[in-house]
């Protein structure tokens, strides 16, 4: 009988214990390539976000997903295979439309400032460009699915797409196409990790803009993760956490850049109509631009 009502009184006590809450799982986006650095600075955001979070929202577990390239990231956050993807994405209205996403450019804007990695033949050619009519009588290589094909194509320019991420240094260095167009936060460790490919160069001299704010986007079925994700961002935005973190990545590129002898020519992004606005008070701005 004593057995008894121990039993019972350790299975009351254990029913008065709250539940411990599940830390959320967030997968993050793996690089495509040894060489491939373009999500290190995103994985860290999203990590700051979920840190801001903690006291609210509790623990964490950030997760690699597999290798990808851009369409194969769509197909993912249509699925439910993985945990919370967070995937950062060019924003347009069809994406915004079709999945959950966080409003925050991720890049702060910085992306839509476009340098131009080139051969050293066409390198002098570029430098004599004096228009955006001029400039449209190169041929462009882009990835496969980026937004950036359709925005470029819309603006009258001659797109090439390249299977992935990788191919494309080798192919502007062999003329397969005359340029590819890279951010500016992404130029210096880009030309860093293929400048040992013959004729391969950046052209510090004309480069391209065009209002590129980047999402993370997810599963229509992971709101609780958008939300806490946006929550922190923007908490890391306002005490300057996330600002300190941009320029730790950004701000080497930046200095590499040497942007102020850029001239940058304008061009619309008619993917963005329809898309919420909000997200503009937080975009920087860089340089000069023409139009």
């Amino acid at each position: 009988m004593v057995r008894f009502i121990v039993y019972c009184l350790c299975f009351m006590m254990l029913l008065a214990v709250p539940a411990m809450a599940q830390d959320m799982v967030i997968t993050y986006r793996s690089p495509e390539s040894i060489n491939d650095s373009r999500y290190n600075y995103d994985t860290e955001a999203l990590e700051l976000a979920l840190e801001k979070t903690s006291d609210t929202w509790g623990g964490y577990s950030l997760l690699p997903s597999p290798v990808m390239n851009f369409p194969r990231a769509i197909d993912f956050l249509k699925g439910h295979e993985l945990d919370n993807p967070m995937f950062k994405l060019s924003a347009s209205a069809e994406l915004c439309e079709e999945f959950e996403y966080v409003p925050f450019p991720i890049d702060l804007g910085i992306v839509g400032y476009r340098m131009f990695f080139v051969s050293d033949t066409v390198n002098y050619r570029l430098s004599k460009v004096k228009s955006v009519k001029e400039l449209k009588e190169f041929s462009i290589g882009q990835g496969a699915g980026w937004l950036d094909g359709e925005i470029l194509e819309a603006a009258g320019f001659k797109v090439r797409v390249a299977p992935n991420y990788e191919s494309l240094f080798n192919m502007v260095a062999e003329q397969r196409f005359e340029l590819f167009p890279r951010g500016i936060n992404e130029v210096e460790l880009e030309f860093k990790s293929h400048d040992h490919i013959p004729g391969f160069m950046l052209n510090r001299t004309i480069g391209i803009h065009y209002p590129l704010p980047r999402f993370f986007f997810t599963n229509k079925n992971d709101k609780k993760a958008a939300q806490r994700i946006f929550e922190g961002l923007v908490m890391a935005y306002e005490d300057g956490s996330l600002k300190e973190l941009w320029m730790k990545h950004y701000g080497p590129s930046l200095e590499f850049a040497k942007i102020g002898d850029v001239t940058f020519f304008d061009v619309e992004n008619p993917l963005l109509k329809g898309v919420d606005p909000s997200y503009k008070k937080y975009m920087l701005k860089f340089g000069s631009l023409e139009k």
